[in-house]
């Protein structure tokens, strides 16, 4: 289970804090620094005998904020209040996290902004998220992904029927489109071809599928768009077992139907499949709460 999403030591530079999404590190940094910060503790005077807000040693017979004359200053004690180094718990509620976790696995995270505004004014977005806090794809994100994966089966087919068609099928196709009979029968070659052709297209369409959101975690319209498939309470790759689930339960009907007419019906159940998002609370189209997976966003 991966850390949940926040703010941590950036472990590339520990000047700075960068946005955990969940699953990996974003690209969004603030400094650990308060701006100003260096400035604001220099226009103040030095405790008496003690050591001043940015650890100097202090002379003596030398007033501090908040102090009358006469009094020592202790280490760190001003008329500000206690001194708080930064990295301890303050009042911002910053605490000092492991600058390596999230890199090497090390337990537990900690720093995680919690007091008022993020550091820079980026705010993670809120809505939908899986369990661990990566946020889910919007219905329309995914349409335009499917959008352009249709695209590419459609160039994937038209490169099929070139290769597939001899010149007696050419033939046979063209008489059959332009012969003015109503009543006329398809050819056998014909309806041969056309099961063949679909056969080969869903083969097609269904390794596409699996092949590529196992080892990438999404089709070609997916990565483009930037949303990934993964397993609902687990982040990373999908296994083997979703990923032919939830192939079979989006492209299965749509087989079956293209194979055995009379079970045309089935596409009623795809049309429900892909628009159950809308009102399922957790995002999930009926392939994924078959497979146990989300479509998340990456970016």
């Amino acid at each position: 289970m991966s850390q949940q999403a926040g703010w941590y030591d950036d472990p590339q530079d520990e000047q700075n804090l960068r946005y955990w999404d969940g699953v990996q590190w974003s690209n969004h940094t603030a400094p650990k620094q308060k701006p100003n910060l260096e400035q604001a503790g220099q226009t103040r005077a030095p405790e008496v005998g003690g050591v001043d807000q940015t650890g100097q040693q202090q002379g003596w017979g030398q007033q501090a904020p908040g102090q009358g004359y006469g009094q020592q200053g202790g280490q760190g004690q001003s008329g500000w209040g206690q001194q708080q180094g930064w990295g301890q718990q303050g009042q911002g509620g910053y605490q000092q996290p492991n600058p390596y976790a999230g890199q090497t696995g090390q337990n537990p995270y900690q720093g995680q902004w919690q007091g008022g505004p993020v550091p820079g004014g980026y705010q993670p977005q809120l809505g939908p998220a899986t369990p661990d806090g990566q946020p889910l794809a919007g219905w329309w994100h995914r349409v335009l992904a499917r959008l352009i994966d249709g695209l590419l089966a459609l160039v994937l087919t038209t490169v099929l029927v070139m290769l597939t068609v001899t010149p007696e099928l050419s033939a046979e196709l063209e008489d059959f489109v332009f012969d003015p009979d109503p009543l006329r029968v398809v050819p056998v070659v014909v309806e041969d071809w056309i099961l063949r052709l679909g056969l080969m297209t869903a083969a097609a369409a269904i390794a596409y599928e699996v092949l590529l959101v196992k080892f990438f975690g999404g089709t070609v319209g997916k990565l483009v768009t930037g949303l990934r498939v993964r397993l609902r309470d687990e982040p990373g790759l999908p296994t083997w077992r979703a990923v032919l689930l939830r192939s079979a339960v989006y492209q299965g009907p749509n087989l079956l139907s293209s194979l055995v007419p009379v079970l045309g019906f089935l596409g009623l159940f795809t049309l429900i499949d892909v628009l159950w998002p809308l009102w399922d609370g957790n995002k999930q189209a009926l392939h994924d709460k078959a497979a146990g997976t989300n479509v998340v966003k990456k970016r």
